[in-house]
């Protein structure tokens, strides 16, 4: 690496003028304070590029920031085209023979990719910038970016069977994805405890890079089942709680199957919550935010009804009433926190059918999860629900159908909340008893909602 002023010095310019194309994306350098470090190799091929007249491919002036991968759907290549690594925009694309297995959520169903939801497609896939310890998990990997870590594990997960193969190379879908091979936990470990890991190999070949949302979190596989491990924020750490919270609670309202199952493991001295994966090697989770793309439903529309007509033409079964058990569920629990990635529907991966509703999962932003003490004692709660509707009431307004409902099934649930919640010892004196008091209001709430539908 090169201080500024070595590089100002190899190229013949002013420090000023190396900032700027740092800045421009023609050097690949990384930022330590206030201070660059360029990438000698970088300076070096900029000082001996030879300048070619016309405009720059996709603006970038620095072609080492351009990559060309083939997108793929296991052996199936459906598409070619170009990454920004600096700007994180795609270009180029060139349609192949596995176009049929594409994404759904990358354009128009029955339509081509189109750049934009492809590149919206790519950034939901990688590690969002706000993850905790994240900035010392990219030192450890030697890498500038969440999506260029993504990119240097080929973009796999266990959500789904896609993966991004350079473009010339002869890697084989057998040789690298997670369900046969295994991954390394080196990244994981970083990821959820934040201390400085030494990574086996570069790329280390983890499912951590390409699994997105917020709370720090990572993958374990234990007796040959994938489990996802994730903690929660601040010192209270609540959420893996929650996530045990509303496994009990779904356990009395919902059947087998239609929820995934959450518990609590120690790591570190931290519990977390732990749960297995809900695809196997020949599913793929399809988030709603794909199905809404896919079928055009874009801001400004009713989403409600727009997601419902999408399912039924892709023959999803009881879609509306699978609806209305989240609802029902997230205001019961108070759930602030279902937007369309959490929930959707699974698919065959090969033959591109059979749709279901996934099982509920990622519940952890209930029972008063961010709430103060204060804001509980001043009478009801006042809570934003998504994704339907940002007011409760209005939200839970959309079920029509409690015949799925027992209005008895949590009668004494308040006894649970007392007994999961006692189990964090970070939490205020008299937290509990106002999540009691908050769950009982919302229960009420919701058996005079199904009274009014005839189930009592």
């Amino acid at each position: 690496m090169l201080t500024t002023q070595e590089t100002a010095q190899l190229l013949g310019v002013s420090v000023r003028r190396v900032t700027a194309l740092i800045e421009a994306g023609d050097l690949q350098a990384r930022k330590f304070g206030r201070s660059w470090a360029v990438d000698e190799e970088s300076a070096r091929e900029y000082a001996t590029r030879e300048r070619k007249a016309g405009r720059p491919k996709m603006g970038e002036r620095n072609p080492a920031n351009l990559e060309r991968y083939t997108l793929m759907n296991r052996e199936h290549a459906v598409l070619d085209f170009t990454y920004n690594r600096r700007t994180r925009e795609v270009g180029d694309l060139s349609m192949r023979e596995g176009l049929a297995w594409k994404p759904l959520g990358v354009g128009l169903v029955e339509k081509e990719p189109n750049r934009y939801d492809l590149a919206a497609w790519i950034r939901a896939r990688s590690i969002p910038d706000l993850r905790p310890h994240l900035p010392n998990v990219l030192e450890s990997a030697n890498v500038g970016s969440a999506s260029e870590l993504m990119f240097s594990t080929f973009g796999l997960n266990l959500s789904d069977q896609y993966w991004f193969k350079p473009v010339g190379s002869d890697v084989r879908w057998a040789d690298v994805n997670y369900f046969q091979n295994g991954y390394e936990e080196a990244l994981g470990e970083a990821l959820i405890s934040g201390g400085r890991v030494k990574l086996k190999a570069k790329p280390t070949f983890s499912p951590d890079a390409a699994t997105g949302g917020a709370l720090a979190k990572t993958w374990v596989r234990r007796g040959g089942v994938d489990y996802l491990l994730k903690a929660g924020t601040g010192g209270e750490n609540r959420e893996p709680y929650n996530e045990l919270l509303a496994t009990r609670m779904l356990s009395r309202l919902l059947g087998e199957g239609e929820f995934v199952e959450y518990g609590l493991v120690e790591r570190g001295g931290r519990m977390l919550s732990s749960c297995p994966t809900m695809i196997a090697p020949d599913t793929e989770l399809v988030p709603a935010a794909d199905v809404l793309c896919a079928f055009g439903v874009t801001e400004g529309r009713d989403a409600y009804r727009g997601y419902l007509d999408a399912c039924s033409q892709l023959g999803v079964a009881d879609a509306e009433r699978a609806l209305a058990k989240m609802i029902v569920a997230d205001h019961l629990m108070m759930n602030f926190d279902r937007h369309t990635y959490n929930f959707g529907l699974v698919r065959n991966v090969e033959s591109l059918d059979g749709y279901r509703t996934a099982p509920l999962f990622d519940n952890g932003c209930g029972f008063c999860c961010r709430a103060t003490l204060g804001e509980l004692a001043r009478g009801r709660y006042l809570w934003e629900s998504h994704p339907f509707n940002p007011y409760p009431s209005q939200q839970l307004a959309l079920v029509n159908d409690f015949g799925w409902y027992d209005p008895g099934a949590l009668s004494d649930f308040e006894d649970e909340i007392a007994e999961v919640l006692s189990m964090n010892p970070q939490l205020p004196d008299g937290f509990i008893g106002a999540v009691q008091r908050q769950f009982a209001k919302q229960l009420e709430t919701v058996n005079d909602v199904a009274a009014e539908h005839g189930v009592r």
